[in-house]
């Protein structure tokens, strides 16, 4: 009787607790979605900012680096961010770059983590990107998620 009942325990507690262990790093989840560039010029952001009364750290600006050349199969780009953190302790952060079509759909996904360093000014950080020419030539739209991470 003991036996099933320390399991009954064990179960609760793991189905309760488990999901919010998960979780628990996670601190904050901002996203912003903008349009394919089509140059090179860097490209103002203002919603992926993580504020309290003390601090406010943000992404401040993405721009997209190629390369390979032109028409090249696949394209392989990265996406430059800058930001900025005027607290004094850091930041970590997971960037993560995901290309939509004409209807909104996911066609490919890129992610990378970075350090904001404390008290950092236009700190230079990027993620990543290798795509077929095809996806990428289907690619309207781009959503940026930055999970704050503790």
């Amino acid at each position: 009787m003991r036996n099933t009942s320390l399991r009954v325990f064990s179960a609760f507690v793991l189905f309760t607790f488990a999901p919010l262990l998960l979780l628990a790093g996670l601190m904050l989840h901002t996203e912003t979605t903008i349009s394919v560039p089509e140059g090179s010029d860097p490209i103002p952001l203002t919603r992926l900012v993580y504020k309290s009364r003390r601090f406010e750290a943000a992404v401040t600006s993405v721009q997209l680096q190629r390369e390979s050349s032109e028409g090249a199969d696949p394209l392989i780009a990265k996406w430059l961010f800058t930001g900025s953190n005027n607290d004094g302790q850091v930041h970590r952060l997971e960037m993560q770059i995901r290309l939509l079509d004409e209807e909104g759909k996911q066609i490919a996904w890129f992610v990378a983590k970075h350090p904001l360093a404390a008290g950092a000014r236009d700190q230079a950080f990027s993620v990543p990107m290798k795509v077929k020419a095809e996806v990428w030539s289907r690619a309207k739209r781009v959503r940026i998620f930055a999970d704050w991470i503790t």
